[in-house]
């Protein structure tokens, strides 16, 4: 489900404490995190993603809960296709 101001381009800088690194690279960084909980380590990563959606359409409010639920399947999304560790025994 894509906004249609998906393609506005992002403001160079973001936020403190916002990275400004494609989601993908925000995901790979995420599995280093060992501290958090697999349900904190989502939320923070839905959280990352769904500010991302938000400053792509330029910081126009009011569309909270599409840009939280776009970002939930993405991150989703990208946990499904990221490889697994395998067990080494």
């Amino acid at each position: 489900m894509r906004t249609r101001h998906a393609n506005t381009p992002r403001p160079s800088k973001a936020p403190a404490g916002i990275p400004d690194q494609p989601v993908a690279e925000v995901h790979e960084s995420s599995r280093m995190a060992t501290s958090k909980s697999d349900a904190e380590k989502r939320e923070a990563m839905i959280r990352i993603v769904a500010y991302t959606f938000y400053e792509r359409r330029g910081f126009i409010s009011g569309h909270e809960l599409e840009d939280w639920l776009e970002a939930e399947m993405e991150v989703d999304r990208q946990s499904a296709a990221a490889p697994k560790p395998t067990d080494a025994k």
